[in-house]
């Protein structure tokens, strides 16, 4: 009997600067914002990405969120930055090594 160890994890992606209508102060101001890529694992490797969580710091009321979801309330122009942070290629590591397994076989048993 073994043990299966897995769950999600978190790997920055990167840091920017946005604008964004802080709640506590109400205004649009700069923030600092850090990308979050979350993803499987299964004995801490990664298997594939589900998610990105932002990290916002408000440069005009110092206000701090953590974990925000991608969505228009917070950020106005939403598809701009999930282009421009996308998820590491190690978080699909797991993926690609099942896909080539897969593809090996297959072509093993055609050659044969």
């Amino acid at each position: 009997m073994g043990f299966i160890i897995y769950g999600q994890s978190k790997a920055a992606i990167g840091v920017d600067e946005v604008m964004v209508k802080c709640p506590s102060c109400e205004k649009d101001s700069l923030a600092d914002l850090m990308v979050e890529s979350l993803y499987f694992h299964i004995f801490w490797i990664p298997i594939l990405p589900f998610s990105k969580d932002a990290n916002l710091i408000c440069q005009e009321c110092g206000l701090k969120r953590f974990g925000v979801p991608f969505n228009l309330k917070v950020f106005s122009s939403n598809q701009e930055i999930k282009q421009k942070f996308r998820h590491p290629l190690r978080t699909y590591f797991g993926i690609i090594v099942i896909g080539a397994l897969v593809l090996t076989g297959i072509v093993m048993s055609v050659v044969k």
